[in-house]
């Protein structure tokens, strides 16, 4: 009787021993699982949102990004919060150009409110343009070189060597001559024998004052 009992045991267990290492095998077999990412490894901490983005763009938003100012149009944006000083001091403005072009004469000035192009030759008749804020008293871009051609170096080179009124002197000048006009360029122009300064200046019209570039008288 006990032989008898035994064998339905025996049977159970090698059956029990072969499911074990079927399982066994495929485990082996085949590759690792790769985990998940856990849930916190997915979202933003607490109290940390996460960072906007530009829907048109796909770029974080940061009201601190922008194109950077240039300083070439009016209002530089130059920190002052003074985009059209009440006073424009040209002595400033036209010593700044001359000294980023590292010396020369300014040839023209153009622009607005805070914000002025200069123009400088240097004796070679070479150009080199910057714009400078009136405000700050300092060049806020360039200095750059202007391309020009030759001829228009040669007659530059010799209508500032001959001119006694300087740049500043002339836009002094034709503001003071205007009727309550503002300057929105001087160029210099003329010959080496008569250089002349032509001053625009913008109000409620548009009138032009020329400065003789010898003895300062306007018309």
């Amino acid at each position: 009787m006990s032989t008898r009992r035994s064998l339905p045991v025996l049977t159970a267990s090698i059956v029990l021993g072969l499911g074990l290492t079927t399982v066994l095998a495929a485990c082996s077999d085949g590759a690792a699982p790769t985990p998940s990412p856990s849930a916190s490894a997915s979202r933003p901490a607490s109290g940390s949102p996460a960072p906007s983005a530009d829907a048109s763009s796909g770029t974080p938003s940061d009201d601190q990004t922008g194109s950077a100012d240039d300083g070439t149009g009016p209002g530089t944006g130059n920190g002052s919060g003074v985009d059209a000083p009440e006073t424009v001091d040209w002595s400033a403005v036209t010593q700044q150009g001359i000294a980023a072009a590292g010396g020369g004469s300014v040839v023209s000035l153009t622009g607005s409110g805070d914000s002025w192009t200069v123009v400088v030759s240097g004796p070679d008749g070479s150009q080199t343009q910057s714009v400078v804020s009136a405000t700050l008293g300092r060049v806020t871009s360039g200095p750059f070189p202007k391309d020009v051609d030759q001829a228009t170096k040669t007659a530059d080179a010799d209508r500032a060597a001959a001119a006694e009124v300087d740049a500043a002197t002339a836009a002094k000048t034709a503001v003071g001559a205007s009727s309550g006009g503002t300057l929105s360029s001087l160029v210099l122009g003329g010959s080496a024998t008569a250089p002349t300064w032509t001053a625009t200046l913008t109000g409620s019209s548009t009138s032009t004052v020329i400065v003789d570039g010898i003895s300062g008288a306007t018309s």
